[in-house]
């Protein structure tokens, strides 16, 4: 009887230690909702090659908490709407934890203001309207990459400290992220260097065809530089027809490091301009070389540049702050994300724990026709910018405290 009761014992404490380890094994679900089709589509392919990366890395070194991590992938065609369904399956169905996005601010807003609904993780990585992480704050929304204000800033402190350049043109998309690009340039630029002239300022339709109008204004006005915040097909438009119509000065483009715009150029349209990131190949630090090495080799020959290094980043701060707060609940999560601090290959990253907008060094770089990167012209780092140079008071653009409907 002994035998028995004893043997019972030690089939209990199986079956128990092995519902433990099954269920500590059990995979933690993050989602990517992101345009996955459409003209935009390409985007959305760099931001999902960045995730796959950083889950790659965390999934070889142990996982996170000790299991898996598998991502949920869902189309939201750059629609807000269709993206608010999908996020409603991925929490409640899919079992997602957080939530990933990238292109599309209009998108980015429409989810992060549906998060206090779920109580789960948003990580914008690419979206840099100011409404985000303003005056639309919420505590479960974090920002992973610059704003807006802080891609501005620091155009403006290279661009305004150059004598040659006094007078500017703006060109924008007719959206929140469109409007806050020229609206906070001209702020820190007029800050930076009080002589400069904005000799003109237009905002378009997303998807725009014909910009010679627009050209027509700028070669009329003696503009020295033409400054847009303009991303995807939108940007390379632009940037073509712009110089086919005979348009030689430079373009300072908020977004002009996006290697899908570069990619698409036919010739040497974007030699000269300027562009501001977080990360440009080629910066020359041991750190950065060694980045950029393993990365290309992880990735299976995709080196770590916009989209894919937002989103990367993103992925790899999240876990981070989930390691920390050694729980998925998610005020744990929150209070561990808050003033986390990540030593990437440029500098160390902050989460600010007010308004969740991550504070990193940024870099100035110009169009080169010849890189060791690419077969097409790319981005040469021409400075640093250090993170407390661009530091701005959230209240001053908007943020207020989050108020939580009963």
């Amino acid at each position: 009887m002994r035998k028995m009761f004893v043997l019972l014992v030690v089939v209990l404490i199986g079956v128990t230690l092995g519902y433990q380890k099954a269920q500590a094994a059990d995979p933690i679900y993050v989602g990517f909702n992101e345009i996955r089709s459409g003209p935009f589509k390409a985007p959305g392919d760099r931001f999902l090659t960045g995730l796959e990366v950083a889950i790659k890395e965390i999934n070889g070194t142990g996982g996170l908490l000790g299991r898996p991590v598998e991502l949920v992938v869902e189309d939201n065609q750059m629609k807000p709407e269709i993206a608010v369904q999908k996020l409603k399956k991925m929490i409640l169905s899919d079992k997602c934890e957080a939530i990933f996005q990238g292109a599309s601010s209009t998108v980015a807003l429409a989810l992060a203001q549906a998060m206090p609904r779920y109580k789960k993780i948003f990580i914008c990585t690419g979206s840099f309207a100011m409404d985000l992480t303003g005056q639309n704050f919420n505590p479960y929304s974090f920002r992973t990459n610059a704003s807006v204000a802080i891609l501005a800033k620091a155009m403006a402190l290279y661009i305004g400290k150059r004598k040659e350049f006094k007078k500017v043109y703006m060109i924008n998309q007719d959206y929140s992220y469109g409007h806050d690009a020229a609206n906070f340039y001209e702020r820190f630029v007029k800050e930076i260097a009080p002589d400069t002239q904005i000799v003109g300022k237009d905002f378009h339709p997303i998807f725009n065809k014909d910009f010679a109008p627009y050209i027509s204004k700028v070669k009329a006005s003696g503009a020295d530089y033409l400054l847009t915040g303009n991303w995807g097909t939108d940007e390379i438009q632009l940037l073509i027809q712009a110089r086919s119509l005979g348009l030689k000065i430079p373009v300072a483009g908020l977004l002009q490091g996006d290697i899908t715009v570069l990619a698409a150029m036919p010739g040497d349209e974007a030699v000269g301009n300027f562009g501001v990131v977080s990360f440009f190949l080629g910066y020359d630090t041991p750190e950065a070389r060694k980045f950029e090495d393993w990365f290309y080799e992880k990735s299976g020959g995709s080196w770590p540049v916009e989209q894919t290094w937002l989103s990367y980043k993103g992925m790899i701060l999240y876990a981070e702050a989930v390691k920390k707060a050694g729980s998925l609940d998610i005020d744990k999560v929150i209070k561990a994300f808050e003033g986390l601090k990540w030593n990437g290959p440029a500098g160390t990253v902050t989460m600010r724990a007010k308004d969740h907008q991550v504070l990193q060094p940024m870099m100035v770089g110009q169009v080169v026709k010849k890189t060791k990167y690419y077969d097409f012209p790319y981005m040469k780092p021409i400075q640093v910018i250090p993170p407390e140079q661009l530091e701005y008071k959230p209240e001053e653009f908007g943020w207020k405290p989050y108020k939580e409907e009963k």
